[in-house]
This record gives C-alpha cells, sequence and structure tokens, in this order.
C-alpha cells in the first residue's frame, strides 16, 4: 500500500488503477475510486462502486458517500442520490459526523441548487502563500492560479517559494515548471531537498519532453515485450522519477539501460521475479525505487 500511496500522490493514476484491477482490498478499491473521478471518468467511478460498495463500505462509509454523492450530484442523478442515500441509512450506525453528512444530502436532494463557479485566489492572497503558507490544498490551487497571471506580477514571491523548504518538493518543481513554460530567461535557485542549485528556466529541457525522453519510452515499450501491464507500470514509475529528479539528467548512462531498470521496477512492482537481470541494474533499481518512495506524501 505504501507503494500505491507514493503513486498515488505522483498523480500517477492510470498506474494506481492497473495495479489495483483485481483488488479486494476496500482502501485499495477506494483510491480507484478517486482515480476515476480524478481522471474525469465518472461513468466508470459510479460503476467501481456499484460492484465493490459492500467492501468499501465497511471501513471507509464516510469518504465513499463524499464520493458517491458527489458524483450523483455533478450529473443530476437526484433519484439515484434519493437510492443511494436510503441504502446507506439502512447501514448500522457508525458515527454522528456520518449521520449529520447524510442529512446535508437528504437536504440537497430536496433543494437542488446551481453550484457556484470554482474562484481562483486572489492575487492579493498569492504573495502570502507562495512566502508562508504550508497548507498543501492552498499551494496547489495557488500554482494553478499562477497560470491566469502575468509573471511579473508574482515572480519575486515565487523565487522565495522554490527557496523554501517546508513545501512538498513536488510543489517546488511545479513551481520551476511553471517558469519554464512562460521561458524565463534568468537564473533562479531552486532548493532540491538537498541543497540549492542555480538554473535558467528558459535553457532547460521541459520534463517529459525531447529525444531522450522519447528514445527511453520506445525502449520500454520494446522490452516490455507486448505485456501491457508492465509497460504501463515501467511509463508511470518512468514519470515519477522525472517528478522527482528534475533537472537532473537521468540519461547519461544511455537510454536503453535506464528503460531495462525501469522494466524490472515494474515487474517488481507486479510482483514477477527479476533475478535473471544483472546485479548492477537491479542495485539501480533499487536506488531509484528510494528516491521515489522517499517522497512525502501529500496531504491535503
Amino acid at each position: 500500500m505504501d507503494n500505491l500511496d507514493s503513486l498515488f500522490n505522483k498523480k500517477e493514476y492510470q498506474l494506481v488503477l492497473d495495479l489495483t484491477k483485481d483488488s479486494k482490498d476496500p482502501k485499495e478499491l477506494l483510491m480507484r475510486v478517486a482515480c476515476l473521478v480524478i481522471l474525469g471518468k465518472t461513468d466508470e467511478a459510479l460503476d467501481e462502486i456499484e460492484k465493490n460498495q459492500s467492501i468499501i463500505e465497511t471501513k471507509y462509509q464516510l469518504r465513499l458517500m463524499k464520493l458517491h454523492f458527489e458524483l450523483l450530484f455533478s450529473k443530476d442523478l437526484l433519484d439515484e442520490a434519493y437510492l443511494a442515500l436510503k441504502h446507506y441509512q439502512d447501514l448500522p450506525y457508525v458515527s454522528q459526523e456520518v449521520e449529520e453528512f447524510m442529512q446535508e444530502v437528504d437536504y440537497k436532494i430536496k433543494h437542488p441548487q446551481t453550484k457556484p463557479a470554482a474562484r481562483l485566489i486572489d492575487i492579493d492572497d498569492i504573495y502570502d502563500i507562495l512566502e508562508k503558507s504550508t497548507d498543501q490544498g492552498l499551494i496547489s490551487k495557488c500554482l494553478y492560479s499562477l497560470k491566469t497571471y502575468n509573471i511579473n506580477i508574482y515572480i519575486d514571491s515565487l523565487k522565495i517559494f522554490l527557496l523554501r523548504k517546508d513545501v512538498h518538493p513536488n510543489f517546488r518543481m511545479l513551481g520551476l515548471f511553471l517558469l519554464i513554460d512562460r521561458k524565463y530567461d534568468a537564473q533562479i535557485k531552486v532548493f532540491d531537498g538537498e541543497k540549492v542549485m542555480t538554473v535558467n528556466p528558459a535553457k532547460l529541457v521541459p520534463p517529459f519532453t525531447g529525444k531522450e525522453f522519447e528514445e527511453t519510452r520506445a525502449k520500454i515499450d520494446e522490452k516490455s515485450d507486448k505485456n501491457v501491464s508492465i509497460k504501463e507500470a515501467a511509463l508511470g514509475l518512468l514519470n515519477c522519477y522525472i517528478m522527482d529528479s528534475y533537472p537532473y539528467d537521468i540519461y547519461k548512462d544511455g537510454c536503453d539501460k535506464l528503460a531495462t531498470i525501469f522494466i524490472i521496477l515494474a515487474k517488481e512492482y507486479l510482483g514477477e521475479d527479476t533475478s535473471s537481470y544483472d546485479e548492477e541494474l537491479i542495485k539501480s533499481a533499487q536506488k531509484i525505487k528510494e528516491l521515489i518512495q522517499s517522497t512525502p506524501e501529500i496531504r491535503f
């Protein structure tokens, strides 16, 4: 489960779905529903709930209910929401929080309202969030909001943000990606988790692009020997590694070797034997695995 949590937090939602397709574990099944919701696969998420509802609700009734009714309300399925509510009301008492949530759902079913439009963060709040906030939900929303503003408005605060040690490393990298996307042509400093590095975003190859990235993906496809599960797992883990390592050069030992390493990692995640591979490659795979797993969980 630790591996799945790490992959989920790195936004490798399709990979989590591939790895849990035969699961009967309540937490993993709930994670599957969450992945489908995030990927915008509403109908599939509802099907997943219908198929595994009795398993998930034994341990995660409130969390399942929140996802379930969010999906039903998003599609204006009020009749289905009413039937779902009756089902949950017939279950044994869990907590006062669950009871209060069901009362809220009952009110929403009887008094449907138009949902208000989502609001981005105001510019006056962006400075304080980038420079001081440790609320990961706010930080994530703030970084998304930056795309709608002129870079000169927030650049000084973003530079402070990129050096902060008290924010998640993936958020720091997202801030750097934003500058790369804007082709910001100046030297900036970024804390990489161990030391401060100096880079020019305009001169960096964007992550998940470039000849070496495409060559590595092609070699993973070739080495997976038409096994779709291994291929998808390897590509997902490669994406995790890029996110955790950027902007360092991960291709210095060659794309072929790197592709083999991720095939090894994919097979490990899928429970397949890797003992036939060269010991040096297995050791390299373990180092990458440790790096991926060392990235702390994002908690909203």
